[in-house]
């Protein structure tokens, strides 16, 4: 006779977001096979309940059933709205957000970083080798417009930056492109049709460094042509990686027992799922319990490694603070991981226009772009460090293009764009545009 340990998963089953709500089941039911717990217990019973339309409801009714735990739902709306409606303990994995901090939500596990701190990455490259860089231009839109416009300019102000800002209405991406004043560092984060227009504004001057939150698809930004070479963006997460972990599986090994499991390889969302599980299993190896006390203290002392990097829970916040957003960079066609530090996989190409573009530019090798502002140094005098050094590594780097971006950092820059394929680099690329269809703007992927 077995004895399960029950837990529930409040998550769209049916709804426009029913793709995201099934990719999270699909990684909570392979978490649940794989999953090795302590006695009593000898398997894990998910029991997943529709988050649509009544999340609320939802949520009520999976705190009812009493499970051992409960997985939060996909997406900022319904995140307030459930994890306002229980007392419960929750594994927050689809709604990474700074809303959830520990004096408001006091019950809730944050599994992934805030989405709005992936300009703090962006920042934090350029830092790294760049001590002159000061002006930060920043346009934002859609429901994370305000949080992160206040994290850009808390990491901007402790790492010496002024940011010029504008929080823009959505569908008015062109406007306020052509408001923006000159800058060294373009950081823009709105919706698909918004950036499109806002790229073709503004990447044709010489910013430093430019970031856009939806740049990560190399379909999606074929279009862009020499425009796109060293453009940054936030990323989702390498199926292929093999790199060391301390919970849990590799992401290579993760990404193969899904496909064989699903019959599909798996997204973001999914990858995030399983590693809610993977912490929540840790937590009972710790505390050899389930009450909800017992599971909130031994999250807030984890600190481990799992295939999407690091957890550890901020002790004041409760925010996710281990957990870097990774950065990718547009480099010949191809994007390639450069920051954080310790997980890139090819050097950090700034200024903007020392990026090796793939069939040349219309400037000349080495010259200055036609509209560099007067006095920056260019790859053909002193200035900055061009490249970030590499960590050494046991195999050589390799490029690889990235599908969506992790949980919130939006999916591309949209169908509207013409489909002809961008190359992909030698490792055959990760998980292209996903099956996680209906996504809410700049919400997970």
């Amino acid at each position: 006779m077995t004895t399960p340990l029950p837990v529930a998963l409040v998550t769209p089953l049916t709804g426009p977001d029913a793709a995201l709500g099934l990719a999270a089941l699909r990684g909570m039911t392979l978490w649940a096979r794989d999953e090795r717990l302590p006695p009593p217990w000898d398997e894990v019973g998910v029991t997943a309940y529709d988050a649509h339309p009544d999340p609320v409801g939802a949520m009520r009714s999976a705190a009812a059933a009493e499970p051992a735990a409960v997985f939060g739902p996909v997406g900022p709306r319904a995140a307030l709205a459930t994890l306002g409606a229980t007392g419960r303990v929750v594994f927050n994995a689809g709604a990474p957000s700074t809303r959830f901090m520990r004096q408001s939500f006091p019950h809730v596990v944050n599994v992934a970083a805030p989405t709005s701190t992936w300009p703090r990455g962006v920042l934090s490259a350029i830092r790294s080798v760049d001590r002159h860089a000061r002006r930060v231009a920043l346009l934002a839109s859609g429901d994370l417009a305000v949080e992160l416009t206040s994290v850009t300019k808390a990491a901007a102000r402790s790492q010496g930056y002024d940011v010029t800002s504008n929080v823009f209405p959505p569908g008015r991406g062109a406007q306020a492109a052509r408001l923006l004043p000159p800058a060294d560092v373009l950081i823009v984060h709105g919706g698909a049709d918004d950036e499109l227009e806002i790229a073709n504004v503004l990447l044709r001057r010489s910013w430093r460094a430019a970031a856009f939150s939806t740049a990560v698809s190399a379909e999606a930004t074929a279009t862009l042509g020499a425009l796109r070479e060293g453009l940054l963006a936030p990323a989702s997460w390498a199926p292929d990686s093999v790199a060391e972990v301390g919970t849990g599986p590799t992401a290579r090994e993760f990404s193969a027992d899904f496909a064989t499991l699903h019959g599909v390889p798996p997204t973001a969302t999914a990858a995030w799922a399983y590693v809610g599980g993977l912490i929540l299993g840790r937590c009972i190896r710790h505390c050899g319990g389930v009450g909800d006390a017992s599971l909130l203290a031994a999250a807030r002392g984890l600190d481990t490694t799992t295939m999407l990097g690091r957890f550890r829970l901020d002790e004041a916040t409760g925010l996710q603070v281990g957990h870097q957003v990774p950065i990718v960079q547009w480099q010949s066609g191809a994007s390639w991981t450069v920051w954080p530090r310790e997980a890139a996989r090819a050097p950090f190409h700034h200024p903007r226009w020392n990026a090796p573009p793939p069939g040349g530019v219309d400037v000349e090798a080495g010259a200055r772009p036609a509209d560099a502002p007067a006095g920056e140094e260019t790859a053909t005098g002193p200035g900055p460090e061009p490249a970030l050094p590499l960590p050494a590594q046991d195999a050589p780097a390799r490029p690889f293009g990235l599908g969506r971006p992790r949980p919130g950092l939006g999916s591309g820059f949209g169908a509207r764009w013409p489909a002809s394929p961008a190359p992909e680099g030698p490792s055959g690329g990760l998980s292209g545009p996903d099956a996680d269809a209906g996504r809410p703007a700049g919400w997970p992927g």
